[in-house]
């Protein structure tokens, strides 16, 4: 998810226990732990695919941010100074002359930690929740990375617990009921388009053994792939539908040059981390592989040139580049009319 809804997912979690004793601080501590994972962006490797599936891997496992909290709760147990607390009324807050033992610190600190990694696990990046065991990342992908429903709730609630004091633990408890309650819409829509799609597929013809749901945007429509060895087949299903039938454009993944370059690291990485989600063209020379998941056909917000297309034995080591995203605006925009126009005719991308 987008860093704005960390920070208040942690900011929201650090009020909710520690801000009985320590106030406000909690608000900030709490939202600049929930960003802490985050800073593996910083990490710099010289393949850009190395950047992108190393991203959420180490710094978002669990076992790693399990093992961390309790040396980040003794740091502030520790050097949290006395003087820094906030007054709060005593007569709402009974504990607030005292400052937080080392297992409340602890408390905070796993739950912020740990809750981001399982909050990104919702949308479809693909988040190494189980890193360092060789397990294919967790994408359950019912979440939009930018999604304003999932985020306003905590929003409004931090805000509360910021100028209202005496109403600050029940504005946070309930901002994160609301959002989790979302999420949970979010998996049962998700649920339903699947079955919607897993349908028509069937009666299209079309494989259903690796098939993508994914929100585009928000979670009311959803846009299914369907991976075949030599083609792939794309669709959009939304909740205000009533036609449950869908229509599907089908497009070549040019398998037999991905397989052909299959020696080359950055192709196997991607391969593996997409569970096979991606396509390959080649431009000016250049193999380019697409990463399916996130974008639509022609406007990919992935894309990697892995290298020049040369003879096996001359192939070396090349390293990856990400290329800019490219935006076909025509198409986009009728994909979005597309949440309330059933019959919304898509343009055909540009080959």
């Amino acid at each position: 998810m987008d860093s704005v809804s960390q920070f208040m997912l942690g900011a929201a979690i650090g009020e909710a226990t520690l801000g009985r004793k320590i106030g406000r601080k909690a608000l900030i501590l709490g939202g600049a732990l929930g960003t802490l994972p985050d800073l593996d962006v910083l990490v710099h490797y010289t393949d850009a695919v190395e950047s992108f599936t190393y991203h959420r891997s180490w710094s978002h496992s669990i076992f790693t941010l399990t093992l961390l909290s309790p040396f980040l709760a003794w740091i502030l147990h520790r050097y949290w100074p006395s003087k820094w607390l906030l007054e709060l009324p005593s007569s709402s807050h009974p504990n607030n002359n005292s400052s937080p033992n080392f297992k409340e610190w602890l408390l905070c600190t796993w739950l912020v930690l740990i809750t981001h990694p399982l909050l990104d696990g919702f949308t479809v990046y693909g988040t190494q929740l189980l890193w360092p065991l060789p397990t294919i990342p967790i994408a359950w992908g019912s979440l939009f990375i930018i999604d304003p429903l999932y985020t306003v709730p905590l929003i409004v609630a931090v805000w509360i617990a910021w100028r209202n004091r005496s109403r600050a633990t029940s504005a946070v408890c309930l901002g994160l009921f609301i959002s989790t309650c979302y999420i949970g819409v979010s998996l049962a829509s998700q649920q339903h388009a699947r079955t919607v799609a897993i349908k028509s597929l069937m009666k299209q013809g079309y494989g259903t053994e690796n098939v993508l749901i994914a929100p585009a945007p928000l979670s009311v429509l959803w846009r299914i792939v369907s991976m075949e060895e030599n083609q792939f087949h794309e669709g959009f299903y939304s909740i205000f539908d009533k036609d449950h039938e869908l229509q599907f454009d089908s497009y070549p993944t040019h398998r037999d040059v991905i397989n052909a370059n299959y020696d080359r690291w950055p192709v196997q990485r991607l391969d593996w981390f997409t569970q096979g989600r991606i396509s390959a063209t080649i431009e000016n020379d250049r193999i380019i592989i697409n990463d399916l998941r996130m974008g639509v056909e022609s406007s990919y917000v992935f894309r990697f040139d892995v290298g020049a297309q040369v003879a096996e034995n001359e192939a070396g080591t090349q390293l990856s580049e990400l290329l800019p995203i490219e935006i076909n605006q025509e198409r986009m925009q009728a994909i979005l009319k597309r949440v309330w126009n059933e019959n919304q005719i898509l343009p055909t991308p540009s080959p």
